[in-house]
């Protein structure tokens, strides 16, 4: 068998020997999952310690909340670069050196010795994790045929609610067992570990792959070579006048809004206004989460199914129609009623109808421009980040000035219902680039 790294451009696959039934992209979609589930952990198990935090550095609700805007400006900085770099150079060596970089600052976090310099290593971890999700888009639309990117885009952000869950319990177990330093090394360091095995088993071009067969490769009807697919041109002239690609990037807000709304604030919620205690929030926090991962992953197989008898447009705005609707209706119920296990029911249908919708608008880029995957998903993402400076934010205005989570709820169902209805006039999947 010829080697990826020898520089030869014939692949040398021997016959019967090489019919696995693990295919080559499996392994390679199973990775990006992994990815996803680390740049979770990473990001969001500081809130978890942030009582701990402030309480030995002294600092106050809104010097930590400059944190995460830190977090937020280094994201939005490179959304858009990536994207471009991953597309022009590649996917997979790009996405190891986001999660290398992140990797880094994550572990030296609890090392800052100063609010200042802490700030910074936020806004870092930003800059590396932004390189994340373009990253992968870019390297799904080289790896999957056109009938399974749903199914794919759904396990890749499925990672981000298994992240979600899986850091509370473990950030708090090693902050009882050891300190609130000790995530952020073993997280850190998993990263690191992550990178050197992706860059081992990945490729940009599955001809390159040294485990890929020839029936695999039939089953992808990839005809592209190694050097076309590095000699891609970003039609910049031509990304901003297609009403696609707007429709994608605006819509993308109203998204985001809810799902950094719930991120940031569902803790607090199920506590100040349902009366949860903090073990309560533990136990059945994860709910919501939990039915975000199942929905993630079943949208792209009903997305695919549905490809098969209908319009991929079609395909794609049906589930977008689902979750838009279903996160307004339960979130305005979870507003309404006065009894606390129907809020937490409600709201656990909320954000599982939210998470349907992350599997189609990661999945668009792919249908709208293949070869520029990468370059539109930064594009989009860059909107719903704007999404995630601001909904803690207004959030936090809306509840001291108006006392009540209810308005909270119901501006979140109402942008809900706006996007749906965008939904109708400006989602299609047709390819109208590359």
């Amino acid at each position: 068998m010829t080697s990826p790294l020898s520089g030869n451009a014939e692949v040398k696959v021997p016959g019967p020997k090489m019919n696995r039934k693990i295919k080559a992209r499996w392994v390679v979609m199973f990775f990006i999952f992994l990815s996803t589930v680390l740049a979770y952990t990473d990001r969001s198990n500081i809130s978890i310690v942030a009582v701990t935090m402030m309480e030995q550095f002294g600092w106050n609700e809104q010097q930590f909340g400059l944190l995460a805007s830190a977090f937020f400006v280094g994201y939005i900085l490179l959304g858009i670069p990536a994207g471009w770099m991953s597309d022009k150079w590649g996917g997979v060596k790009f996405l190891a050196i986001g999660v290398v970089l992140w990797s880094v600052f994550t572990i030296l976090t609890p090392l800052a010795w100063s609010f200042a310099s802490i700030l910074v290593i936020r806004f870092l971890l930003g800059v590396g994790e932004a390189v994340n999700f373009p990253s992968h888009t870019s390297v799904v639309s080289k790896w999957s045929p056109k009938h399974s990117r749903g199914r794919w885009q759904g396990l890749n952000m499925s990672g981000m609610a298994i992240g979600v869950m899986i850091t509370a319990p473990i950030t708090t177990w090693l902050t009882t067992k050891f300190n609130w330093h000790a995530s952020f090394y073993l997280f850190g360091i998993l990263g690191i570990i992550w990178a050197i095995i992706w860059i081992k088993i990945a490729t940009d071009n599955p001809k390159d792959h040294p485990f890929i067969t020839p029936e695999e490769l039939a089953e992808m009807k990839d005809e592209r070579t190694a050097e076309e697919s590095k000699k891609v041109k970003i039609p910049w002239s031509k990304l901003f006048r297609v009403k696609e690609v707007w429709g994608i990037t605006l819509i993308y807000f109203f998204q985001n809004y809810n799902w950094y709304l719930y991120l940031t604030w569902l803790p607090a919620y199920f506590m100040k206004e349902r009366g949860f205690t903090m073990l309560k929030v533990g136990i059945y926090g994860a709910l919501p989460w939990l039915g975000a991962f199942i929905a993630m992953n079943l949208a792209g197989l009903l997305s695919d199914r549905l490809s098969k008898k209908y319009s991929l447009t079609q395909s794609r705005r049906i589930p977008m129609y689902i979750s838009f609707l279903g996160t307004a209706i339960f979130m305005a119920l979870g507003a309404y009623t006065p009894n606390e296990w129907a809020a937490l029911a409600y709201i656990t249908l909320s954000v599982t109808c939210l998470g349907i919708n992350f599997t189609m608008f990661w999945t668009l880029p792919i249908d709208i421009g293949p070869k520029t995957a990468g370059t539109l998903s930064g594009i989009m993402n860059t909107s719903g980040t704007v999404a995630g400076i601001i909904a803690p934010a207004l959030t936090g205005f809306l509840i001291v000035s108006l006392g009540s989570w209810q308005y909270v709820l119901f501006l979140g169902a109402a942008l809900a219902l706006i996007g749906a209805i965008l939904t109708r006039f400006m989602v299609s999947a047709n390819q109208v680039l590359d």
